[in-house]
């Protein structure tokens, strides 16, 4: 059991080797000739796959993003561990300027089974490569073996320009290998992957994939079980009087939905990595399966006239920021799609009457929309609720958007949708004055949206009340082809600020924090959304809503360090881009580094083990025995 306990260790050693480097990895490169490109021999039923190209570049690049943020590189500790693992400080004969790979699983066997990985490790010198003390050179099948705590636990083959390594219980798979690359057997992932997707994978420092399709049908049915199953033990619990055990079955029924919906609509998933000294740059893919839904949707062309610069509406500070355009057929497809998911989730709460109701106030909003939006929320540590929120929308339907707010108002009210929402703790009343204030000859509407918990008593509605207070604090307006928004403390401020910049009749310039994040990411602006996030600030309200105020240090956040993303849509794919600064991966590490040291503190002065107790005030310090 000992021995066998150590194969797997070192084979998990291998696979480590790839994923360190793919979680942190990245240098620019250009592709490979195809002989050398490990896509050509991972078969392309591969469930997964991470490469790592140029390794040893790559590294360096890694180490230089590290600096300030970690004592600790990655070049030294990945080579250090292939060293010990191939029992040679230098490992002889590989490739470290090469493409590393990891898939899975291997073809072969009675069923697919993920646990059986490959690791494709780039050779310079094959006959070098078997020089290393823990080799054992090839049998006549051309199978070496890979001798780790004394036991030949990894074995692999040499492919072409590569050593494919897989444990020792699976090498039946390796003998097989040869048949992937030979025209005959099975495809190679290089032809499966559409050319665009190839680019990235053979061009991007750092690119991880996942085939949902394949996910689908080796985990699909015993998700659909587990789930069934968990649904069931609740439904028990509740009929014997117990008390609700996980979310309620309408909202499992919904993310059933939204699974379901996942697995059969989507072809991949990918995400490349491309980190320098100042920024790490990640870049999502979701493709959806051809002729689907959702590649439909992720077809759907962009607006097809100019649309106006929202930029200046945005503001520094905040906690995100952004804008977006999107044509009105993109608008109206989307908003009936979350429609079912609000159906699958409330069908059974609410009237028939009443769910036609919601689908109407639903695309005639979408209709009412010009496609264009900007927002900005920020924090309000002293307001109630702790935030505020800006949004301006492009309309091109003024009177249908009237008729959606004043039927909105009834919706909420009225009918069943009150007393489907008690049934998941909260009451929710809408109240709503047309024209109520005015401003610069702008009337404004005023509205209030008071959410309060069904059980007053609980842990949670207190929490509730401590962060929203009565509610939410609304004031809107139209100025020209604009509908301005205004949630917060004091929502007057913020809508006067809303109707002077939509009045004054030139665009704002956007301020210097999205500039920056527009420089983190050339692409924005070709994008059909673009915003920044900054993380340090999300937590530092999100812990103001629990008791625990000294446990956050309020971290100041350098300027231009927002995360940046702006994404694509179109071929049935979208495309995000990401954009990293490493000073907001530093404010993040100084600020936990702060609380541990703020816990560790406070465990001190409580006298937990090894810490001397406070004395009160006044009094002497405890004496130790034997003082006098």
């Amino acid at each position: 059991m000992m021995h066998r306990n150590r194969g797997k260790k070192a084979f998990v050693l291998w696979t480590l080797l790839a994923l360190l480097s793919a979680a942190e990895a990245g240098a620019v490169r250009a592709a490979q000739p195809p002989a050398s490109d490990p896509a050509r021999i991972i078969p392309a039923d591969a469930l997964f796959c991470i490469r790592i190209n140029k390794l040893a570049p790559t590294l360096g690049q890694v180490d230089q993003f590290l600096t300030g943020i970690s004592p600790v590189g990655v070049s030294m500790p990945v080579q250090a561990k292939l060293g010990a693992l191939l029992g040679s400080p230098q490992p002889t004969g590989v490739n470290m300027t090469g493409d590393f790979a990891v898939f899975g699983p291997l073809p072969g066997g009675e069923k697919p089974d993920a646990k059986r990985v490959g690791v494709l490790v780039p050779i310079s010198d094959f006959q070098q490569f078997l020089t290393n003390p823990n080799v054992v050179k090839p049998d006549a099948q051309g199978i070496l073996k890979l001798n780790v705590e004394g036991k030949p636990n990894v074995a692999g083959i040499q492919m072409g320009n590569y050593v494919l390594l897989t444990r020792a219980a699976d090498q039946q798979a390796l003998l097989e290998a040869k048949t992937w690359t030979s025209g005959t057997g099975t495809a190679s992932l290089a032809q499966r992957l559409s050319p665009d997707e190839l680019k990235r994978a053979t061009g991007s420092p750092v690119w991880a994939y996942a085939n949902i399709q394949v996910a689908a049908k080796l985990y699909g049915p015993t998700l659909q079980e587990k789930i069934k199953e968990a649904t069931k033990k609740m439904q028990e619990a509740q009929a014997k009087g117990g008390p609700m055990v996980g979310p309620p079955p309408a909202v499992i029924a919904m993310w059933t939905s939204l699974i379901n919906s996942f697995l059969q609509e989507t072809q991949l998933v990918s995400l490349t990595i491309d980190p320098s000294a100042t920024a790490i740059r990640l870049a999502p893919v979701v493709a959806g399966v051809p002729n689907s839904e959702m590649a439909k949707i992720l077809s759907i062309s962009g607006p097809s006239q100019p649309q106006p610069n929202l930029l200046g509406y945005t503001e520094n500070g905040a906690i995100t920021t952004g804008v977006a355009t999107f044509s009105p057929e993109f608008v109206r497809t989307i908003t009936l799609k979350r429609l079912e998911l609000v159906t699958s989730m409330m069908g059974g709460m609410m009237s028939k009457d009443d769910l036609a109701r919601l689908k109407k106030l639903a695309t005639d909003s979408a209709d009412a929309f010009g496609g264009a939006t900007a927002w900005s929320f920020a924090a309000d540590p002293k307001g109630k609720p702790p935030f505020r929120l800006r949004r301006i929308d492009t309309i091109k339907d003024k009177q249908k958007l009237n008729n959606v707010l004043e039927e909105a108002v009834k919706f909420v009210n009225e009918g069943t949708f009150a007393e489907a929402m008690k049934k998941f703790g909260v009451k929710i009343q809408f109240t709503f004055k047309r024209n109520a204030e005015t401003y610069k000859n702008v009337p404004i509407d005023v509205g209030t949206v008071t959410v309060q918990p069904v059980d007053v008593n609980t842990p949670q509605a207190q929490m509730m009340k401590s962060m929203l207070g009565g509610g939410f604090n609304l004031r809107m307006a139209l100025v020209n082809d604009l509908w301005l928004i205004a949630m917060a403390a004091d929502p007057d401020q913020e809508i006067h600020a809303l109707i002077d910049q939509a009045q004054s009749g030139t665009p704002k310039q956007a301020p210097s924090e999205v500039q920056a994040a527009l420089q983190l990411v050339p692409e924005a602006k070709n994008a059909r959304f673009f915003g920044t996030y900054n993380l340090v600030r999300y937590l530092q309200m999100a812990m103001s809503f629990i008791p625990m105020p000294m446990l956050m240090p309020q971290t100041e956040v350098p300027a231009g360090s927002d995360v940046a993303f702006a994404g694509t849509i179109g071929g049935g794919r979208l495309l995000t881009d990401i954009a990293v600064p490493k000073q907001q991966v530093q404010a993040l590490a100084g600020m936990f580094m702060s609380m541990k040291q703020q816990q560790m503190q406070q465990q001190k002065e409580s006298g937990q083990p090894g810490a001397q107790p406070r004395p009160a005030p006044g009094k002497p310090s405890p004496k130790k025995p034997g003082e006098t």
